[in-house]
């Protein structure tokens, strides 16, 4: 019984970073990062997010920034199977593309600080900290395919059908508070603690099952009854054991498919969990010159199951079922960067981040290496009121081959973000940017076919950054 199909999917089922950064990390946490990813060690508002140690170097008084972001996101994955041209929907047929769309039309967040003199500084912020949207698979995906298709054909079918459909949700809700306190003029350190809420939610169906024309489970049941026939000849007339276990595995592989489809496939379940996420950092601060560093501790997450699945989703995917628990946690996260200013009005940007996938538990990464992103920008006042910035971020992520999933595939992309801010007056100013992904396809070959996986992501945003 392939079971190993279905059950690939407890990690992370429709995996929906809408954003950007690692597997479950959302680095874009301000409509600023649009305009210029390299936020690693501004100093400003949104920092409290990206270099919260240089909220010390803020102008004392409150700061507040509320951010608005919509998203758009295409997952597409092209299949080539052999047994698919007898799939009686696309007769012929080897290859099938099966597409998934993710919105997320309100992405809201805000920061907010106070600088209460040359030493203390508190800080707070609410974003969406991973997941982000809904991802539909109208035509749902080739491991159901696999699954169905893939079975009939090998006990036997000449034609089959089927329909399917697959929808995924997650928000990681997050809420951080922390202090900073600088140590000397130059230098400045964070504490912090981040709350997060997973919220997700999966429903499916795999339904309309045939095979050469009668329902799948029929079929099946003749074909156990072909095969317990064959295993009594096999047995009168003295054939090697071997046949005869061969016969048997077969015959109980078409039963166990035969139980299962006696109905429709019907994956109902929401997931809850709680998170803590400790957080510290630094920023040096040296004129021309701004470094800063940050560190994330993995954040451990245990998902509770409320489900309402037929039986047959129930036993294909235990870690789905009613009241079971899996992990997902959130892993840690480096990051480094420097700020630049040669003149006043230019401030030239770079950042490192390295996610420490690997000691994740419930991570989709088991055979590759650990996720990395690079990024630089530019921004320049063109003058009292206007800035224009762009950045380019480059995203490595570590899925090996065997890594790669329909339910969880994450793409190395090249990322390009542009806009701009106008400060209305000394309290407000308002930022606004765009930001493409641009996305490596990954090809995954098999000893029964090739599949390979792409996205496509767009993303638009306003903030508005107040000062009191």
């Amino acid at each position: 019984m392939n079971k190993k199909l279905l059950i690939s999917a407890a990690a992370l089922i429709v995996s929906t970073s809408t954003f950007a950064g690692g597997i479950l990390t959302n680095t874009n946490q301000n409509a600023t990062f649009l305009r210029n990813p390299a936020r690693d060690a501004v100093i400003a508002i949104d920092g409290v997010y990206s270099n919260p140690a240089g909220i010390a170097f803020l102008p004392e008084g409150f700061h507040f920034s509320l951010s608005w972001q919509a998203a758009w996101q295409k997952r597409e994955i092209t299949s080539k199977m052999p047994f698919y041209a007898l799939n009686t929907a696309a007769p012929g047929i080897t290859s099938k593309e099966f597409t998934g769309e993710a919105i997320a039309p309100v992405i809201p967040s805000f920061q907010t600080a106070y600088v209460f003199n040359d030493k203390w500084s508190v800080s707070a912020q609410f974003a969406i900290g991973g997941g982000g949207g809904k991802c539909e698979f109208d035509n749902g995906l080739p491991m159901f395919e696999k699954l169905v298709g893939g079975n009939l054909v090998s006990a036997g079918a000449t034609s089959y059908g089927l329909t399917q459909n697959l929808t995924g949700e997650q928000y990681f809700y997050a809420l951080q508070l922390g202090g900073t306190y600088k140590i000397t003029d130059k230098i400045s350190v964070f504490g912090g603690v981040r709350g997060v809420l997973a919220n997700c939610s999966y429903t499916g169906a795999i339904a309309n099952i045939k095979a050469n024309g009668i329902p799948g489970t029929t079929f099946l049941n003749g074909v156990v009854g072909v095969l317990q026939t064959q295993i009594q000849n096999a047995t009168l007339a003295g054939a090697p054991q071997a046949t005869i276990d061969q016969l048997t595995a077969a015959a109980q592989t078409a039963g166990t498919y035969a139980y299962l489809m006696q109905s429709d496939f019907n994956l109902d379940c929401s997931q809850e969990g709680l998170g803590i996420t400790p957080i510290i950092g630094v920023d040096v601060n040296l004129g021309k010159w701004n470094l800063a560093a940050k560190y994330e501790f993995r954040t451990k997450i245990e998902l509770e199951n409320e489900s309402a699945n037929t039986p047959n989703v129930d036993a294909m995917m235990p870690t789905y079922a009613n009241g079971a628990k899996v992990r997902s946690d959130i892993p840690a996260l480096f990051t480094i960067g420097a700020q630049y200013s040669p003149i006043e009005a230019v401030r030239l940007n770079g950042g490192f981040h390295l996610y420490f996938d690997k000691d994740a538990k419930g991570t989709p990464i088991k055979e590759g290496k650990n996720t990395w992103e690079a990024s630089i920008g530019a921004e320049t006042d063109l003058d009292e009121n206007w800035t224009a910035s762009f950045g380019f971020q480059r995203t490595q992520y570590g899925f090996d081959d065997a890594d790669m999933s329909d339910t969880n595939f994450n793409n190395s992309n090249f990322s390009l973000g542009f806009g701009g801010a106008y400060k209305v007056n000394d309290l407000l100013k308002i930022n606004f940017g765009y930001y493409h992904t641009f996305y490596d396809e990954h090809e995954v070959t098999s000893a029964t076919g090739v599949d390979v996986y792409n996205r496509k992501n767009d993303v638009v945003g306003v903030s508005l950054d107040f000062k009191f």
